[in-house]
């Protein structure tokens, strides 16, 4: 059996373009789109779904304002943009943006 596994950290590079291109080709396949944020292999191919699992990823950031000193350096250093200053001083989070890396903690 050859297996085929494509990928990479950095959306729009082509990844669901070339596996639907290569999944076409294959006569007996298996595919799965691993993507959590936005899996969308299924809009090139139209595959019967098999199963679906729920997926939790890693944590969310969170700022526990009475430890802040209200530096700004989670703002400056999530490469997510997913922290901005409100208000002098306090900071929230984007949760939509949030891929819990961990930075701000």
């Amino acid at each position: 059996m050859k297996q085929l596994v494509i990928i990479s950290g950095k959306g729009g590079t082509g990844k669901t373009i070339i596996s639907a291109c290569f999944a076409t080709l294959a006569q007996k396949k298996v595919v799965a789109d691993c993507d959590v944020d936005a899996s969308n292999l299924y809009l090139l191919l139209h595959p019967e779904i098999q199963e679906t699992h729920q997926f939790t990823g890693g944590m969310k950031a969170r700022i526990e304002q009475e430890k802040c000193t209200g530096c700004g350096e989670c703002v400056n250093t999530c490469r997510f943009s997913a922290i901005s200053e409100k208000e002098e001083g306090e900071v929230i989070i984007d949760p939509i943006s949030c891929e819990g890396c961990g930075v701000c903690s």
